[in-house]
C-alpha cells in the first residue's frame, strides 16, 4: 500500500521538541525525512540521565520524537557544510528549521532566496514567537510560553506557588500545527505551483490553548485564577480524594447530580436550593465539596468509578504513568511499539486513517547515519 506522503521529501534542521515533532508525523505518513543535525547532535540526545544504544547517543525524549527520520550531520557555519545543505534543499519538497528567526539568511538557505530558485518550495520556520512582531528574536521554550501566556495563572492551587503544566503541550500542537501547515501549502502548491512559507511558533499555539479562557477574561473583564482541578463551569467537576486514593468525577448535567444523590441515598442533596441546579452548585461550591469529602472518604476510588460508570458520569483514577504504560484499550488502540533501540517501547502516531495509517518503517537515526545514502559515497564526512 502506497503511504499519502510517498514521494514528499522533507529537509529538516529543527532541534528540540517542536519541530520534530512535525517532521515526524510527515515521515509516519510515507514522507522521506531528512534529519540534519549540528556537530554536537540535536539537545533532545542529552536530555535526561537515560541513555541507550551502543554509544549511548539515544534518550527516552529524542527516541519518542524522531523516528521515521535519516539522520546527517552538517555543519553549516562551513562552507562544505552550506554547500551540502543546498544540495539537499535543491531536491526538496518541504524545507523546515526551528533557528531563531534571520539565522538561515545568514546562512544562505532563508525562504526568501531558497523560494527565489524554487517557487513551489513549501518552506516551514518553527520559532518561540514567530518570524514577526516585536519579540520575535526572543528564544521560546515551552515552560517559558506557559508563563508568558497565561498557562500558570490558571494552573495549580489557588495561592500556592504556580507550577509547570506536566506534558510540553505546547511543543506538540505547535508540531502538529506546523505539520498541518505544511499539507495545507502542499495541497496549494500542488495545484498552483506557488510554494509558500508556513510560520508556525509556541507563542501562536500558546494563546490558541487559552483561546477560551482569554475570550472569557476579556468578555466579562475578569481575570481567571487557579482553581486546581476544579471547573469554571461545572460542579461537581474534579479531582476527588475516596477512601484509598484519587479519582475524577465529572457532574456535567442537573440529571446526573439527581441521579448520583438517589444513589447514594443522599435525594436532599439534590433537592436543597444551594445545590439544585448547576449555577447553584458553582455559587455554593465550598459547601458542597465539603459534603462530597465526606461521602467520597467513605468507599474506595474504584467503587466510586464503577458507581460513576453505571450512572454514565464521567469518571477516571487519577493513574500514574506506569498504569497507564499497562493499559489495555491503549494496548487495543496499537499506541505503543518497539523502537529499535533496546527494547524501548514509545508511542506511535497519534490519529488513524483507515486506508492509509501512519506507521514506524525506520527507528531513530543514530548521529550521522545516513550520511552516505543521502548525499553519496564521495559526500565524504563532517
Amino acid at each position: 500500500m502506497t503511504s499519502p506522503l510517498e514521494g514528499i521529501t522533507v529537509v529538516d534542521f529543527t532541534n528540540n521538541g517542536a519541530g520534530p515533532c512535525c517532521t515526524m508525523l510527515l515521515g509516519d505518513f510515507g514522507a522521506k525525512v531528512i534529519k540534519v543535525e549540528a556537530p554536537g547532535g540535536d539537545a533532545t540526545r542529552y536530555w535526561g540521565s537515560a541513555r541507550m544504544g551502543p554509544k549511548g547517543e539515544f534518550t527516552p525524549t529524542f527516541i519518542s520524537l524522531n523516528r521515521n527520520k535519516y539522520g546527517i550531520v552538517l555543519d553549516l557555519k562551513s562552507e562544505k557544510g552550506k554547500s551540502a545543505a543546498r544540495k539537499l534543499i535543491a531536491g526538496a519538497d518541504v524545507v523546515i528549521e526551528s533557528f531563531s528567526p534571520g539565522v538561515v539568511d545568514r546562512l544562505g538557505i532563508g525562504y526568501k532566496e531558497v523560494s527565489a530558485e524554487r517557487p513551489q518550495i513549501v518552506y516551514c520556520s518553527v520559532s518561540g514567537f514567530g518570524q514577526s512582531g516585536p519579540l520575535s528574536q526572543r528564544p521560546g521554550f515551552d515552560m517559558l510560553l506557559q508563563a508568558f501566556c497565561g498557562h500558570m495563572s490558571i494552573t495549580g492551587e489557588q495561592d500556592r506557588p504556580s507550577v509547570r503544566n506536566g506534558p510540553s503541550s505546547i511543543d506538540y500542537l505547535t508540531g502538529a500545527h506546523a505539520a498541518f501547515g505544511i499539507m495545507v501549502a502542499l495541497r496549494h502548491a500542488e495545484r498552483t505551483g506557488e510554494g509558500q512559507l508556513v510560520d508556525s511558533c509556541l507563542f501562536d499555539n500558546a494563546i490558541y490553548l487559552v483561546s477560551n479562557h482569554l475570550t472569557d477574561a476579556m468578555a466579562t473583564k475578569r481575570v481567571p485564577g487557579k482553581m486546581g482541578s476544579d471547573f469554571a463551569l461545572l460542579a461537581p467537576y474534579g479531582v476527588f480524594m475516596a477512601k484509598d486514593r484519587e479519582f475524577y468525577i465529572g457532574v456535567s448535567s442537573d440529571a446526573m447530580w439527581q441521579a448520583f444523590c438517589s444513589e447514594i441515598g443522599r435525594g436532599e442533596l439534590a433537592s436543597e436550593a444551594r445545590f439544585r441546579h448547576n449555577a447553584d452548585r458553582l455559587q455554593n461550591r465550598a459547601e458542597m465539596q465539603e459534603e462530597l469529602r465526606r461521602i467520597f472518604a467513605q468507599r474506595t476510588a474504584q467503587e466510586w468509578v464503577e458507581l460513576a460508570v453505571r450512572l454514565g458520569i464521567p469518571n477516571s483514577l487519577v493513574r500514574n504513568l506506569a498504569e497507564v504504560a499497562q493499559d489495555e484499550h491503549m494496548a487495543a488502540r496499537g499506541l505503543l511499539y518497539d523502537s529499535g533501540i533496546d527494547g524501548v517501547r514509545t508511542v506511535g502516531t497519534p490519529f488513524k486513517l483507515s486506508r492509509t495509517p501512519g506507521k514506524a518503517r525506520k527507528r531513530a537515526p543514530a548521529m550521522d547515519e545516513d550520511w552516505e545514502a543521502i548525499l553519496g559515497p564521495d559526500g565524504g564526512s563532517n
